[in-house]
């Protein structure tokens, strides 16, 4: 997969990838979340989140990095055995995805995602689920063109 001049491989994160991980945070907690909670707070909430997945990783996750053939990272993915709403089955959850400004339009996350769907159904799981706000519209038409479809929305009223 092209970028720049050159190609794009997925490898396994290693313990050496921990800054990278965490200091995508901010790209996370950059896009269109909820009106009611300001940009500290999805901040906020984005750090913890990173940083207990990144430290805390679950029995059979699995973080994939995206790099450059020079080895310049560009992005990553967090898989984790998740729970369906329905039937309380254990399936595929992505946990985050996270690319560098330079890696976006480039196919770098469709190239993760199919890596997170390869490791689903490798650990025999029916459904791959994943969390995202309602108000990020470019990432829910992209989950959307990749087969996602809504299952339950969880509405808030600002009081």
């Amino acid at each position: 997969m092209p970028i720049g001049t050159g190609s794009v491989r997925v490898r396994e994160a290693t313990q050496s990838d921990r800054d990278f991980l965490l200091a995508l945070s901010p790209r996370l907690s950059g896009v269109p979340g909820p009106a009611w909670h300001g940009l500290e707070a999805m901040e906020q909430f984005q750090d913890r989140y990173t940083a207990a997945t990144v430290n805390q990783a679950v029995e059979h996750s699995r973080t994939l990095i995206a790099v450059s053939d020079d080895d310049v990272r560009l992005g990553y993915i967090h898989m984790q055995p998740g729970k369906d709403g329905v039937t309380d089955e254990v399936c595929g959850y992505v946990a985050i995805l996270a690319l560098t400004e330079q890696a976006e339009g480039q196919g770098i996350a469709k190239l993760l995602m199919s890596h997170a769907e390869d490791w689903a159904r490798e650990m025999l799981y029916r459904f791959l689920s994943l969390d995202v706000f309602a108000d990020n519209r470019r990432a829910v038409d992209f989950y959307e063109r990749g087969g996602f479809r809504s299952e339950t929305i969880r509405m808030v009223k600002p009081l």
